[in-house]
């Protein structure tokens, strides 16, 4: 593994160790906020902080197999770090209900995947993760 992909791969993991360490606290935010959040909205958003957590993990499960050089871990993670940003903004969007520091909490998140995004997406790590040639 080249020492770019290698830089790549540690910045992304630092930042999925962050995006890891906001969610769970965004979660104690959550619990200790939920009298701002209508009753029939508690249970969503305080799983929303345990299942990003969750993800977090799978960020660096997919970091981890990108350092093996697996073309599949490097095409997941480029999937989720671009279409879970657009998720939150949809979801911010269509939930004008909540509170506004549940929006933060999304919006931090949303940045943290898109920094993956770049970082992963950039042309020389692109290159580290070439199409199989079909066999005929």
């Amino acid at each position: 593994m080249d020492t770019k992909l290698t830089n790549t791969i540690n910045k992304a993991s630092a930042i999925a160790k962050l995006f890891i360490a906001w969610n769970v606290a965004f979660f104690i935010v959550a619990l200790l906020m939920k009298h701002t959040v209508a009753d029939d909205a508690i249970g969503a958003v305080l799983l929303r902080g345990g299942v990003y957590a969750v993800g977090g993990l799978i960020l660096l499960a997919l970091l981890r197999g990108m350092g093996k050089g697996q073309r599949g871990a490097w095409l997941r993670l480029s999937i989720i770090s671009i279409l879970a940003p657009l998720g939150v903004i949809a979801f911010i969007i269509f939930t004008p209900h909540l509170p506004i520091w549940f929006d933060a909490g999304q919006v931090g998140s949303a940045l943290m995947l898109a920094a993956i995004a770049v970082l992963i997406l950039h042309q020389d790590i692109r290159k580290s993760f070439p199409k199989k040639p079909k066999n005929k």
